[in-house]
């Protein structure tokens, strides 16, 4: 090793990846126990800096990423390629252990953030930020819909409000999320009125093929929602339960996030005497 190396840790009892770090300083011996007294003592060490260190519930399961790792030849029995105190391996498969390292990183500050921001807003005050967007509708039922609507849209979904489960049923969704006609995402905004009713027309839904079932819901509602789902397991395995709050922050994040994403995302020639920044 040399000093500035590049190093992933895999844990071989897990078969995960935990942590990157960098070499920093030389070659030295030293028999100390560096975990237990039953442990060995591990005398050859070089001084290493952490670079990404996941928590236990991070760890990244090599086997998702064997498929694409050049050093690993054998795929069926991938496991003999991480035998061994330490490997070299190629340069591109370090950086793809290390950018998924960097997605859960990110997730993390992004929870954190989200966390943070829901801790300093109630529910009533996403209620009236809501309220408070420039939209076309005017009850907060209906600014929800159409915010859904709109993050639909943004995703490419074919995306309706007050669609019928199929043509001619009797029931009607707050909000559908259609990939071309076939159905993806069936959506109740339910913050008033029956829950029951709300549920069962979500039960329909699945029973017409919508992969996913989702309910907006207020917080004081949630352990209703939970009595009515005890008997129904099936239901309550493709079932999720937003708040107010999440819906607000989904969509003043992708206002943004999708303004620049489909610019970058477009391929399109186009003659220009000047190349302009974009803001």
């Amino acid at each position: 090793m040399n000093i500035g190396d590049r190093v992933v840790v895999y844990i071989m009892r897990a078969q995960k990846f935990g942590a990157t770090t960098t070499i920093i300083g030389d070659y030295y011996e030293d028999e100390s126990k560096l975990w237990t007294d039953e442990d060995e003592s591990w005398p050859a060490r070089r001084k290493q800096k952490p670079d990404i260190v996941l928590n236990d519930d991070e760890l990244i399961d090599a086997k998702k990423l064997v498929s694409d790792l050049a050093f690993v030849e054998n795929k069926e029995y991938w496991g003999a390629h991480f035998q061994g105190s330490i490997k070299v391996i190629p340069e591109d498969d370090f950086k793809l252990i290390e950018s998924e390292m960097k997605k859960i990183i990110s997730s993390r500050a992004r929870t954190s953030n989200e966390s943070e921001t829901e801790a300093n807003m109630t529910e009533e005050d996403y209620e009236k930020a809501i309220l408070e967007l420039p939209l076309q509708t005017n009850s907060l039922h209906d600014r929800i819909g159409e915010m859904l609507e709109q993050i639909g849209s943004w995703m490419d979904y074919n995306t309706q409000t007050r669609h019928r489960i199929i043509p001619g049923h009797a029931y009607e969704l707050d909000v559908a999320w259609l990939n071309g006609k076939n159905p993806e995402i069936a959506i109740e905004i339910q913050i008033s009125g029956n829950l029951t009713e709300a549920k069962d027309r979500l039960s329909h839904a699945r029973k017409f093929n919508y992969r996913k079932v989702v309910m907006i819901l207020k917080s004081k509602d949630l352990t209703r929602l939970n009595s009515l789902m005890k008997h129904e397991p099936e239901l309550r395995s493709w079932m999720e339960a937003w708040s107010i709050g999440s819906i607000y922050e989904m969509y003043t994040a992708g206002e943004t996030f999708f303004k620049y994403y489909r610019r970058l995302r477009e391929a399109v020639f186009k003659e220009k005497s000047d190349i302009e920044l974009i803001k």
